[in-house]
């Protein structure tokens, strides 16, 4: 493993246009240096750091996530262009014009990967972390519960990172859809397109609250399960503090779901949001930054 390796492979990708539309699909550190493995460059995670930091990438360095350089996807992105505002939709996949191909990929992306112990995972689940998403973020009880945290252990979910599995049997077919939806999802919307987090949620799991504000913009979720839900009233949901009026909204969820909103940097506007599926149903969710003119874009394909 090294850093001129990894360099090496930066410069190349950076000339490559087929590898930069590659990227586009890509969230995760381990993603990038299977893709360079796959090139003939070996490196590791500290190598890609290193190199992707250095002041001849600083600028230049291929994106992933959204902006986020090689370095990874919790790289800050540019700050958004618009006044800050509150936006949120929802519709059915299939009532969106030029869903067709995005929905045709939907069996390829849901997958469980073998490297996932899932025994393991459910040792991991907190019932105190869960009955947080119940609290209002702004909140003097929340952020009570915050303060008394142990901090040696990330505490922010209980999900599994898709692309952080990079070993398994399924995940070149898993990889080449990802492609294949970037490509999709321009068509429909006429611009730029970058995957931001591909997400198994397994039941019983949970992404506690949160606001993304380091990658603002609009943001589009594409939610679907192994089943549908025998009640309407006992599904997994999305729940949010209303950015105005502090309301905490909870969205019922449904298979083959879009959902849009735009994340904001102005303090007094974060979207706190938070995810649960106390379910038996496996909940996949496909996160993407998608342009600001996304909504014009399917009205003119109306």
């Amino acid at each position: 493993m090294s850093v001129e390796s990894c360099t090496a492979f930066l410069r190349f990708a950076l000339r490559d246009t087929g590898i930069r539309q590659q990227m586009k699909a890509m969230t995760a550190v381990a993603e990038m240096v299977r893709l360079g493995q796959t090139h003939g460059y070996l490196f590791d995670a500290r190598d890609l750091a290193a190199a992707s930091s250095s002041p001849d990438f600083s600028e230049d360095a291929p994106k992933t996530a959204s902006g986020a350089t090689a370095s990874g996807p919790e790289s800050a992105a540019p700050a958004a262009a618009e006044p800050t505002a509150f936006y949120h939709y929802e519709y059915a996949m299939e009532d969106l014009p030029g869903f067709d191909a995005v929905l045709a990929e939907l069996p390829a992306l849901k997958i469980k990967p073998s490297t996932v112990d899932l025994a393991e995972f459910d040792e991991e689940f907190r019932a105190d972390d869960l009955r947080s998403t119940s609290l209002a973020p702004d909140g003097a009880e929340y952020q009570r519960w915050r303060a008394a945290l142990d901090t040696s252990r990330r505490r922010d979910f209980h999900l599994v990172n898709l692309d952080s599995h990079t070993g398994h049997e399924d995940y070149e077919a898993y990889y080449a859809a990802k492609i294949r939806l970037v490509g999709a999802l321009e068509k429909v919307f006429g611009g730029d397109v970058r995957l931001s987090g591909n997400l198994w949620y397994p039941p019983s799991s949970y992404r506690l609250w949160h606001t993304n504000e380091d990658q603002p913009g609009w943001r589009m979720y594409l939610i679907d399960f192994d089943g549908e839900f025998p009640d309407a009233e006992h599904t997994s949901f999305f729940r949010y503090q209303h950015p105005e009026t502090g309301e905490l909204v909870t969205l019922r969820e449904r298979p083959r779901l879009a959902r849009f909103f735009k994340v904001e940097q102005d303090p007094d506007r974060l979207f706190w949001h938070c995810i649960v599926n106390p379910t038996p149903r496996h909940r996949w969710s496909f996160g993407c930054h998608v342009p600001d003119t996304w909504l014009d874009a399917i009205a003119g394909r109306s």
